[in-house]
């Protein structure tokens, strides 16, 4: 190696230490720009919790700066200061509310703050970032146990949420949704490190009723975001998980068909597990016709009663706790008139929580309804109130009917008027299906006498589902109210008055046999359903009962008319047959207290089977 080549490597080495030695003295000085105090996660969505970020600015040496906040990309997003003047003892204090210059918010995402030297013409783009997060938590009920069904008996419930970290904050409230307007009955939580909220199955430290339950959860995120499912109560579309929990003390299966008498009669009873005992009574009687004991899990197992057709309750016990369900039994001897109870619209009405979202499944919520019905309350209330009465009075008066169910009629072919001179609908038919509603209107007017004792009926529309056997199905598909029924009668909407109107004759003949030991006034009913039959189609009337408008005295001429009164009570020919409809709810509650309520009653019974009315005598209780 020649003195000039090693002159140069001498050199070429001592630059190289003097470099590293450099470097190694700027990396433990301070940086030029720091950001103090930047919170990690911040979420400007405008709830009130962590909406904006705040923090300093603070430089090594004075400066004037220019500072922004940029995207991943190094795109600006809001410039927060312009022109500031930094020194080491004074930073600059920010905040950013997570905003655009234009105001807009920003997408969700991570964002950097940029240091821009004026002077200098250099910027620093601090390496920690800050992430903008609006998004709420989903979470869900994932399992409640014991189970979506637990006894009447308080028992620690615990409920699994899913779908958040197990790290967030949650808290549960527990609603009672089939006791009129939903209402929160317990609070549960906080609870952290944990997906588990714990229930003790008590309101207001007694256990909680038999009723069905929703179970809110909420949980707040680092960003204090605020995610609660289901967001509302009663929520308007099916919420994530299984909210739902149902606690009973006694259930059973209500036949929606007939048993016809001395045949084997099963029902399946749900106790939860403990012993029962049961008896079945004629409606209308206090009398039981059979009892018995059962295990726990075990069913009802008897002979359907035998002699004329009835109604009966099937009455269940268990502890303190007790059920009802209607068993309705035919005859083996035919009778001249059919009794048709609306069965379906009890089941279809029954407060029954089946999929476990919390909410009762009925066809007045718009959701599909099983059938055959658990029924875990007392009998229902078409049933105590309107159409009990009724059959109590036929059985009074030892007038012999068959039985049957509106499912029955709808899944069959039935009736005709070829072989069924009377049907009677003794109670609020509120959903029926196309073709049965046509069948209707066909027995009516090839020759059939029909009477409706119920408001509301047959105007909306249903679909029945059935499986192969035909013992089990769904209604689904069920309609809003239509303005009319199969017959073509009009309705205006059940309308209640704050006093008692009188009902007069305001159409047809005041001869005709509907109308037999009637005086010609009938009070005691503010609550009405009034109809007619639409166009010129009121030629059929034959009597109409309603309320005559009153028209006020006085010397000048009115400018119209008052409106013509409509029947609350009518009896029409359509076709061949005879249509009576009772618009008043009230009617089976009066059979008993008024005179003229009976003898309407039986008079229209009469006219079914084709008896001549004539004046009767209220049978003694």
């Amino acid at each position: 190696m020649t003195t000039l080549a090693r002159a140069v490597f001498v050199l070429l080495v001592g630059a190289t230490f003097a470099a590293f030695f450099a470097a190694q003295r700027i990396k433990g000085e301070p940086a030029v720009a720091q950001v103090v105090s930047l919170a990690r996660v911040f979420s400007p969505n405008g709830d009130g919790r962590k909406e904006v970020n705040r923090f300093e600015v603070e430089l090594r040496e004075r400066a004037e700066i220019r500072v922004d906040v940029v995207d991943t990309a190094g795109r600006a997003v809001r410039r927060l200061a312009e022109a500031a003047v930094v020194t080491p003892r004074q930073p600059l204090r920010l905040e950013w509310d997570g905003r655009t210059d234009d105001g807009e918010r920003v997408g969700d995402g991570r964002y950097r703050v940029r240091v821009t030297l004026r002077r200098e013409g250099r910027s620093v783009i601090v390496p920690r970032t800050t992430l903008v997060d609006t998004r709420a938590p989903r979470p869900r009920i994932k399992r409640i146990t014991p189970g979506p069904i637990v006894g009447p008996e308080a028992v620690p419930v615990q409920i699994e949420v899913g779908s958040v970290s197990r790290r967030l904050t949650k808290r549960g409230r527990v609603w009672r949704t089939d006791d009129g307007d939903p209402r929160i009955v317990a609070e549960l939580g906080p609870v952290e490190d944990s997906r588990t909220l714990v229930w003790d199955g008590r309101v207001e430290g007694a256990p909680a009723p038999p009723g069905i339950y929703l179970v809110e959860v909420t949980a707040r995120d680092r960003a204090a975001n605020l995610g609660t499912a289901p967001r509302e109560v009663p929520p308007r579309r099916p919420p994530r998980g299984r909210p739902g929990l149902t606690i009973r003390s006694i259930a059973a299966e209500a036949p929606l068909e007939p048993v016809t008498a001395g045949q084997k009669l099963r029902v399946n009873v749900d106790a939860r597990g403990r012993p029962y005992r049961w008896r079945l009574r004629r409606v209308g009687t206090t009398k039981p016709v059979a009892n018995g004991r059962e295990g726990p899990r075990q069913p009802v197992e008897l002979t359907a009663p035998g002699g004329d057709s009835g109604l009966y309750a099937l009455e269940l016990t268990a502890g303190r706790h007790k059920a009802a369900v209607p068993v309705m039994v035919q005859s083996r001897e035919r009778a001249v008139m059919l009794v048709v109870l609306p069965a379906l619209t009890w089941a279809a009405t029954a407060q029954v929580d089946e999929d476990a979202d919390g909410i009762a499944n009925t066809l007045d919520a718009g959701t599909p309804v099983r059938w055959p019905r658990v029924f875990d309350d007392g009998l229902p209330e078409d049933l105590l109130l309107r159409v009990a009465p009724l059959l109590v009075q036929l059985d009074r008066a030892k007038i012999r009917y068959d039985l049957t169910s509106d499912l029955d009629l709808a899944l069959s072919r039935a009736p005709r008027a070829s072989d069924r001179k009377a049907v009677l609908l003794a109670g609020s038919e509120r959903w029926i299906t196309r073709a049965y509603g046509r069948r209707l209107r066909r027995y009516v007017t090839e020759g059939g006498r029909l009477a409706s004792f119920g408001v509301e009926s047959m105007r909306r529309g249903v679909t029945i589902q059935r499986n192969r056997d035909g013992d089990a199905g769904r209604f689904v598909r069920p309609t809003q109210p239509s303005l009319q029924d199969p017959f073509g009668t009009r309705f205006e909407d059940v309308r209640s008055t704050a006093t008692a109107p009188v009902l007069s004759l305001i159409e047809g003949d005041a001869a005709y046999d509907l109308l037999v030991g009637f005086d010609g006034a009938l009070g005691g009913f503010n609550v009405l359903e009034e109809s007619a039959l639409p166009g010129e189609g009121r030629g059929g009337m034959l009597a109409a009962l309603g309320v005559e408008t009153a028209i006020e005295e006085t010397d000048e001429v009115p400018d119209e008319l008052p409106p013509e009164p409509l029947p609350a009570l009518a009896a029409t020919e359509i076709g061949a047959g005879l249509m009576i409809r009772v618009g008043l709810p009230q009617w089976a509650g009066r059979i008993d207290e008024d005179r003229q309520v009976y003898q309407l009653t039986r008079n229209i019974v009469d006219l079914l089977r084709g008896t001549e009315p004539k004046i009767r005598t209220p049978p003694a209780n």
